[in-house]
């Protein structure tokens, strides 16, 4: 990045772009939205961006890396934690449900919604496997032997996706009950492992 080219203006823009995604919807996103969402003038938006492909393609990068910043910052302090994939609920449903974009578009452009999470499924995989190893061990299904860690992890993202999808009457409720959910998941995963081998 040249002198001139700020990182505060750079993620200025790009919260700017965010903002503009939940309120206009991608078709119809252009950069003197962005620009007026970030209250810089155009010329400062080009500068930094060229083109609106240039300014997504460093957006899926900024949200990838507020997404692992977060997530690290909500797992300080977890360690004498019993149950530690509360937290990792908790903090992976805020950030869904509090998305700058996300929320609004879901109702206005679904298919937006649902591919933007298919794409980055494989990188929330990556920042939580990296992450989530510690927390992953300590969980009750990981110790018992019946899970990976790296199931639990896949395991944990698809239930969180779920419940941003289609959200309950409480996500409280439903983050804190996760590791006694799974467990029952795993128990009857167990048990239909078991009963194919006894029919086999």
């Amino acid at each position: 990045m040249s002198p001139e080219l700020l990182p505060d203006t750079r993620d200025r823009i790009l919260e700017g772009a965010l903002r503009a995604l939940g309120t206009v919807g991608l078709r119809r996103l252009t950069m003197a939205d962005v620009s007026e969402r970030a209250g810089l003038s155009r010329g400062t938006v080009y500068r930094y961006f060229p083109t609106k492909e240039a300014l997504l393609g460093v957006l899926a990068e900024y949200e990838r890396d507020r997404f692992a910043d977060g997530l690290r910052e909500a797992l300080t302090g977890t360690a004498g934690l019993e149950s530690p994939l509360d937290v990792v609920a908790e903090y992976t449903i805020a950030y869904l449900r509090h998305h700058p974009a996300l929320t609004l578009m879901i109702d206005t452009e679904p298919a937006f919604v649902l591919g933007f999470l298919r794409r980055q499924l494989p990188v929330f995989h990556r920042i939580t496997a990296e992450l989530l190893e510690p927390v992953m061990r300590r969980a009750g299904p990981v110790r018992r032997g019946q899970v990976t860690p790296a199931e639990l992890n896949e395991l944990v993202l698809r239930v969180v996706l779920s419940v941003f999808l289609v959200p309950g009457e409480s996500p409280h409720a439903v983050a804190g009950a996760l590791e006694g959910s799974l467990d029952s998941i795993v128990r009857l995963a167990d048990a239909g492992k078991r009963q194919r081998r006894l029919s086999s």
